[in-house]
């Protein structure tokens, strides 16, 4: 697929979807402090998974699909695998780890950068997404959004915001392994084409949740955990909603779209903070939002181009 028909084909319909997308993975970072208050890290990752699989195994079979056979798939699997390692195994637990030592804002900026990362990535990394001088300009504009949405405190907080530094450091690079590893994941997805965006999503997260589970178990072998009620329904939400939606939407659009649209919904990943706590939290608007909002949205678009 070339370019041209990759960037011609995001309609209205993707960029509402690529909003879906966005609110999906945004609300995850709600949900992750949520379960952290009585779960540990690498519990809340498995149990977001292993939720998402349940969810997106029925989405799959109602639609009449299975998941792959065992046999006879063994480089499917192999992709698929790969996928649940860069795409959920990693990250999640990284993300959830990073969350205890670092706040929103700043987990705001490494992640905004993730655009940044998979231009550099998928540049190299296939023939068909390579960097053009808009696509350059409109990543630049879409992290700089995120800069200005999030303030200035956030980013001198890379520096003296954290107590602990050798943890506040050690979280900072855990972000940007996060970063790589969701470029590399939107790279990989690319070669999804076969599978049904549900089928894959549900391998995937299954997947994960086997890979995760040996770890929970061993973080609490005598299940002497007693997280509440509100921790629960944390990791529910965040399975199917933070997880189970966000990676169906992710496989739906990386397939139709390519790799740097739909990582461009990252940017979109502090508005939905913001929409957020003013809803649930009452929390005031920053008046420079409108500004942000326009560099980010615009950036979205500006890399989004047909190239001429």
């Amino acid at each position: 697929m070339s370019e041209q028909s990759m960037t011609t084909r995001a309609s209205a319909r993707h960029y509402l979807l690529l909003g879906a997308l966005a609110f999906s993975w945004g609300s995850g970072f709600l949900f992750v402090e949520l379960a952290l208050v009585d779960l540990p890290p690498v519990m809340v990752a498995m149990g977001r998974t292993a939720v998402a699989t349940g969810v997106l195994y029925a989405v799959a079979r109602r639609q009449g699909y299975n998941l792959p056979a065992l046999t006879g798939n063994g480089q499917l699997w192999l992709i698929l695998a790969t996928l649940a390692v860069v795409g959920h195994a990693l990250p999640f637990f990284l993300m959830a780890q990073a969350q205890t030592e670092l706040d929103s804002n700043l987990a705001g900026i490494f992640i905004g950068a993730t655009p940044l990362v998979t231009l550099l990535v998928v540049h190299f990394g296939t023939h068909d997404e390579k960097m053009t001088r808009t696509r350059i300009m409109g990543v630049a504009a879409g992290f700089l959004g995120i800069v200005v949405l999030l303030g200035p405190g956030a980013v001198a907080g890379l520096q003296n915001e954290v107590g602990n530094e050798r943890a506040g450091l050690l979280a900072q690079i855990f972000l940007i392994l996060v970063c790589f590893s969701f470029a590399t994941n939107a790279l990989i997805a690319r070669r999804m084409t076969p599978l049904s965006p549900a089928v894959a999503a549900a391998s995937v997260s299954l997947i994960a949740t086997v890979i995760l589970l040996p770890f929970a178990i061993a973080v609490d072998p005598d299940l002497s955990l007693s997280p509440s009620w509100l921790a629960i329904g944390a990791v529910f939400f965040l399975g199917a909603i933070g997880t189970g939606a966000a990676t169906l939407l992710f496989f739906i659009l990386v397939q139709q779209c390519g790799a740097n649209f739909v990582i461009s919904a990252n940017y979109l990943l502090p508005l939905v903070a913001m929409v957020l706590g003013v809803t649930f939290l009452a929390e005031q608007p920053r008046p420079e939002a409108l500004v942000a909002m326009a560099l980010i949205c615009g950036g979205i678009w500006l890399s989004n181009r047909p190239a001429k």
